[in-house]
């Protein structure tokens, strides 16, 4: 009965958390751009980008928001996520469509932080790692990132029960996030390494996540790696004017800029991801550390976002590994159950 309380009380702790977060969204940019493209369907883009223009001061301020036709050539590197279109499409049919926006991002912490309480097992551990700020912005963020957050998490805490539905589920990510390939291709090693999928099935399930992605790139018209990395990393206003050309110095500078703005954010969680390998040496680290890795080489941006899911993980592995470290050393008259 005790225990019953306990998960019912953290259940209600992220509800209101995420209640929180729907109620105080973050007024970023690209919330706007994914409104532009779902009212685009049904609008011409002089009406959509007169909605959009004018829809929050952050969008008033923008400087590459400055015409219909900038908007336009703005979309196809955001029209790369069809699943998460797909769900704002749905849900804005019964409420605004930056409602919907905040209210995917809300939900998905939400389901993140009950993956979290089933995988640990730990109501209290579970709801203080959900409240860490970086996963509580997530919440609040007008972006895929959320979404795609919830089905990797999801997928990770399946893979050891049903190597079916996880895999799915990380096909299913790509349509919110295509870099999750990544993930998706590093799950693939560590099965195919552990034998616990056949080789040749993981390596034709890489090459179908691989022209699933190329297919979606296609389909939105993307700009492709090069001009996305020159557009965030070295300069340009606008996408369709930027060269495909990127040198190996405008490379390494991004990179190191991009270093050396997150690495103060990222410190804690791999030091929490260092302490959960010392105690349990759960795969999942290595698997999460080479797909965040090789992300970060891709597109070294110093925000955090990207990477929230990794970081449930290193904590989700260090609560775990609590069990085996701490019970031996509890008595009978100090044992708490927390």
């Amino acid at each position: 009965m005790l225990r019953a309380c306990k998960f019912a009380a953290c259940i209600l702790f992220l509800a209101g958390l995420a209640f929180a977060c729907y109620r105080s969204p973050v007024d970023n940019l690209d919330r706007y751009i994914y409104e532009a493209i779902v009212r685009g369907k049904s609008q011409p883009v002089e009406a959509v980008y007169a909605v959009v223009k004018h829809a929050s001061p952050r969008a008033e301020q923008s400087s590459i928001l400055d015409s219909p036709q900038h908007l336009q050539e703005l979309e196809p590197m955001y029209a790369i996520r069809p699943v998460y279109l797909a769900v704002i499409s749905g849900l804005s049919r019964g409420v605004p469509i930056q409602s919907a926006i905040s209210l995917i991002s809300a939900a998905s912490l939400f389901g993140i932080g009950l993956v979290v309480l089933f995988w640990t097992q730990r109501p209290l551990l579970a709801g203080l790692l959900m409240a860490a700020i970086p996963i509580l912005v997530l919440g609040r963020l007008g972006g895929p990132d959320a979404l795609a957050a919830v089905l990797v998490i999801s997928a990770l805490w399946l893979v050891d029960s049903n190597i079916i539905v996880a895999l799915g589920l990380l096909f299913l990510s790509l349509g919110a996030r295509t870099d999750d390939i990544l993930i998706l291709f590093a799950v693939l090693v560590w099965l195919a390494w552990d034998r616990r999928l056949p080789r040749l099935v993981a390596g034709a399930l890489a090459v179908a996540a691989l022209g699933i992605v190329l297919g979606i790139n296609h389909w939105a018209g993307n700009y492709g790696w090069v001009v996305l990395f020159r557009f965030s990393f070295v300069g340009g206003r606008y996408p369709a004017q930027i060269p495909h050309v990127l040198t190996a110095g405008e490379y390494v500078r991004g990179l190191w800029r991009g270093t050396y703005a997150i690495a103060d954010q990222v410190a804690i969680w791999v030091l929490l991801g260092i302490l959960a390998w010392r105690r349990s040496r759960d795969p999942l680290l290595i698997v999460a550390g080479c797909a965040v890795l090789a992300h970060f080489l891709l597109y070294p941006s110093g925000e955090d976002r990207y990477l929230i899911w990794a970081y449930v993980v290193a904590g989700v592995s260090l609560i775990r590994g609590l069990d085996g470290d701490q019970a031996p050393k509890l008595t009978k008259n100090s044992a708490i159950s927390i």
